[in-house]
């Protein structure tokens, strides 16, 4: 069974959300419980305004959402200046996760993000170290990253450069070919002119991706499925043939219905079941990252034929 406290969380999350009235909390709620499971779930921007009705939690993230809100902003002006420079090379610039996540909020400010994403192609190392070494930006290796990303920092805010969004040579890897297909030009409001987007659709394909992967090395998060819910509220919207298609291509068609389930049964419009209950503890337990623990199940739970949604995470 879920904590009062956990399910409170869960309450805060669709009071912020819109769906929801306040929750008014228990006197036996443990404050500290409840700030150190916002904390682990990396959704302080998010809840703490609805937070006000337990005070005492409240109190403990003052300190960490002020500072995660300037770090919001700084990421939001840096954004801006990075594609803006890289609107102006060879390469094509993509933004991805998390800038592409905020306008999807209630308010832009309540996504919190670890860092900032761009894919880029072709990608030219060189270049790369140019541009951001043009805007401040230190690299975080001495040596380029030979597969995925390299990164950069700069005060509060890292740089994600990535040379491309798959681990493999399969299905994933092709549909990032076929996304790249059906790329659309970036607007104003998508924070520079002259860089690209993603279709709407292949947003939620490569959020699934994304989770799937993570997912499969230990960690979820509320956050996560948050993300899965607000992605997919208009998804009657979206060509349904195409992405399921792609799902099914990818062998992703199970889990992606999973998710969306769970993440209706977190904003309320689903009953909790056991399986739902289960997922959600080891949210709750692992956080947004996942932990040490998780992670080493995980491997063990990869080492067999199984889906890690069925017996191997219970066992």
């Amino acid at each position: 069974m879920l904590t009062d406290e956990q399910q409170f969380v869960l309450a805060l999350l669709r009071s912020a959300m819109g769906i929801a009235p306040a929750s008014t909390p228990t006197a036996q709620l443990d404050a500290v419980a409840v700030a150190l499971a916002i904390r682990r779930q990396g959704i302080g921007l998010t809840v703490y305004p609805q937070l006000a009705v337990l005070p005492q939690a409240q109190q403990m993230l003052t300190g960490e959402y002020y500072a995660a809100v300037s770090q919001a902003v700084t990421q939001d002006h840096e954004g801006v200046r990075i594609l803006e420079a890289l609107s102006h090379t060879n390469m094509e610039c993509m933004t991805l996760k998390g800038w592409d996540m905020r306008a999807r909020y209630p308010r832009p400010v309540m996504r919190q993000m670890a860092d900032f994403d761009v894919l880029l192609r072709p990608y030219e190392y060189a270049q790369v170290m140019d541009v951001m070494g043009d805007l401040g930006y230190q690299p975080l290796s001495a040596v380029e990253s030979s597969w995925k990303h390299d990164d950069f920092f700069r005060d509060v805010v890292t740089v994600e450069t990535h040379k491309r969004l798959a681990d493999d040579s399969g299905a994933v890897r092709e549909w990032e070919a076929r996304m790249w297909d059906r790329r659309l030009p970036a607007s104003e409001s998508d924070g520079a002119m002259g860089t690209c987007r993603m279709a709407e659709e292949d947003v939620l394909l490569f959020h699934l991706v994304h989770m799937h992967k993570d997912f499969c090395n230990g960690s979820l998060g509320l956050r996560r499925i948050l993300d899965t819910w607000l992605l997919s509220r208009h998804a009657d919207s979206l060509d349904q043939a195409l992405i399921a298609r792609e799902l099914e291509a990818m062998d992703l068609t199970a889990f992606a219905e999973r998710m969306q389930w769970l993440a209706r049964v977190c904003m309320g419009e689903e009953p909790m079941d056991p399986d739902a209950e289960l997922l959600l503890r080891h949210a709750f337990q692992h956080g947004i990252y996942g932990s040490n623990k998780s992670y080493k199940t995980a491997r063990i739970a990869g080492m067999g034929k199984g889906n890690m949604l069925g017996g191997k995470v219970r066992s």
